[in-house]
């Protein structure tokens, strides 16, 4: 994000009360446990270390969701 970081958009998504069923999950190539527990007090719901595949993606996106994936990964 150019001119805004995650950190702070977390901030803003849960300073909004219309925004407060939102889901976030941050998708980084940043791996400091101190940083992402910094996103997790923010707001974040959940966490993706990039690279990933998109089988993460998916499952971390349901799990969010409180949902089951349309179909078993391989």
């Amino acid at each position: 994000l150019p001119d805004i970081n995650g950190k702070e958009v977390c901030h803003r998504v849960r300073a909004d009360p219309t925004l407060e069923e939102v889901r976030i999950l941050c998708i980084s190539g940043m791996i400091e446990e101190d940083k992402i527990q910094e996103l997790r007090l923010s707001g974040a719901d959940d966490f993706l270390h990039k690279p990933f595949n998109i089988e993460d993606l998916i499952d971390n996106m349901c799990a969010l969701l409180e949902i089951e994936p349309a179909a078993t990964h391989a």
